[in-house]
């Protein structure tokens, strides 16, 4: 009955609304907004493509992009462009300066540490009227003052990417990528700490709308997600691949109805046990309370087939949107049958999370972003049992000063703890980040015409 406590527990913090793993086709449906914009509209106003990928299909990122995670080096990438045109690209360099008080997100050997960053990398927005894309790429070199960890020109490697594309006022691509390559000493490879080990890890998110009638929308999404692991280690590997479907209906211009599929086949590349694959019908509803306020709520059993066993466990999904005269809040909770990273699965992952995203001046956002998730294997017969909870809390910020400057800074903070019923090695972590740097750039423009 531990995880009914938990699930009770989850709800209560969040009031009982959240969102699914399939964040993205809780959203009111595009039937209910419209799809092309006037031909006097300033396209150069749409919020960047990393934030409207999240409301235009189903997605297993939940609040794509993983804003706790997003590198403050890539935070530009959220801010209008500086020039109204339809293609901005800007080479940077970002120099930085970080107190880390837990090098090797272990507390058995804790350790704390200055590390001097040095990050070159580069950034770029298409903006047309019919589609918008963003991509940012950094490559960030280390020096650590007190010499707890060899210095590393190629410590990090981050890709992010987004694409929004509408070729007709009835259907809407979209595209999502998320890659990190992490070799630092307080690499979190799949989101959980495994003392550091360096790795790799990718999520991409394809998925299409289609309006197949007056007031009916189809959403079709896949996901395809890995994590790899360098070095000696205890990090198991594996591959996620899914897909989802959602079929939602208006009822009325406040109230839509939905019903979906959704399908997911783990693969543990490493050997640590079976593979499973997962059914999950659902029924739910979005609605639009306000103008400013959106909750939605979906659910259903989740039929998973793990070697010689069966189970079914609840999938619960519940999630809120408000916006504000300056900014956004999304929170959700979701329950899915997935991978706790490099612990391994297939477990029961539960989460709940909020996103607080505030483009305060064309110049200046600030991201607030805490998360909690918890994950069980489903099987005690399972080879690497998992029972691990994390919370991690993340705020950053990026101010312009002109057009080839930019400061930023940010706090993180990660607390882990492997529970009693886990095989797998204990890996508890408390770990608090502080970064503030300086980012020069040199802006390019173009129009590129049709």
């Amino acid at each position: 009955m531990r995880w009914l406590g938990r699930s009770l527990m989850i709800l209560g913090v969040i009031l009982g609304v959240g969102t699914s793993y399939a964040w993205g086709q809780q959203a009111l449906p595009p039937v209910l907004r419209q799809q092309t914009p006037p031909p006097e509209e300033d396209f150069s106003t749409r919020p960047s493509a990393l934030l409207r990928v999240p409301a235009l299909g189903p997605t297993l990122a939940p609040a794509y992009p993983g804003l706790s995670n997003y590198p403050l080096e890539l935070l530009s990438l959220l801010m209008s462009p500086l020039e109204r045109r339809d293609l901005n690209v800007m080479p940077t360099i970002a120099i930085s300066e970080e107190f880390n008080d837990n090098i090797f997100v272990n507390n058995n050997n804790k350790q704390y540490d200055f590390i001097t960053g040095f990050t070159p990398g580069i950034m770029a927005l298409v903006n047309r009227p019919r589609f918008q894309a963003a991509a940012g790429f950094t490559n960030t070199a280390e020096l650590f003052g007190r010499g707890t960890s060899p210095n590393d020109a190629f410590s990090q490697q981050n890709l992010i990417a987004a694409m929004v594309w509408e070729p007709t006022p009835l259907v809407t691509f979209t595209l999502a990528d998320t890659f990190l390559r992490d070799q630092s000493p307080s690499a979190t490879t799949g989101g959980f700490a495994l003392n550091g080990q360096g790795g790799t890890s990718n999520i991409l998110n394809p998925a299409v709308g289609w309006q197949v009638g007056s007031q009916t929308w189809l959403n079709l999404g896949a996901i395809y997600s890995l994590v790899r692991f360098e070095g000696q280690g205890s990090g198991i590997e594996s591959d996620t691949y899914g897909f989802t479907s959602n079929l939602s209906h208006a009822f009325t211009p406040r109230l839509v109805g939905m019903a979906g599929y959704n399908f997911t086949y783990l693969d543990l590349r490493s050997g640590h046990g079976d593979n499973a694959t997962s059914h999950n019908p659902t029924l739910g509803f979005t609605f639009r309370v306000t103008p400013t306020l959106t909750i939605s709520a979906d659910g259903g059993p989740a039929f998973t087939h793990l070697g010689d066993e069966d189970f079914i466990t609840p999938a619960f999904n519940a999630g809120f949107s408000y916006r504000f005269s300056f900014g956004t809040l999304i929170a959700y909770y979701s329950r899915a049958i997935g991978v706790a990273g490099g612990f391994g699965g297939p477990t029961d992952n539960q989460t709940a999370a909020a996103t607080f995203t505030l483009p305060l001046m064309k110049d200046l956002i600030v991201v607030f972003n805490p998360s909690w998730t918890t994950a069980e294997s489903l099987s005690s017969r399972q080879i690497e049992r998992v029972d691990v909870d994390l919370f991690t809390m993340g705020l950053g910020a990026a101010y312009r000063v002109n057009e080839y400057t930019t400061v930023f800074g940010g706090y993180s903070f990660l607390h882990q703890r492997v529970g009693r019923f886990s095989t797998t090695q204990t890996f508890d972590a408390d770990q608090n980040r502080v970064k503030f740097g300086v980012q020069f750039g040199y802006p390019f423009a173009f129009d590129l015409g049709g």
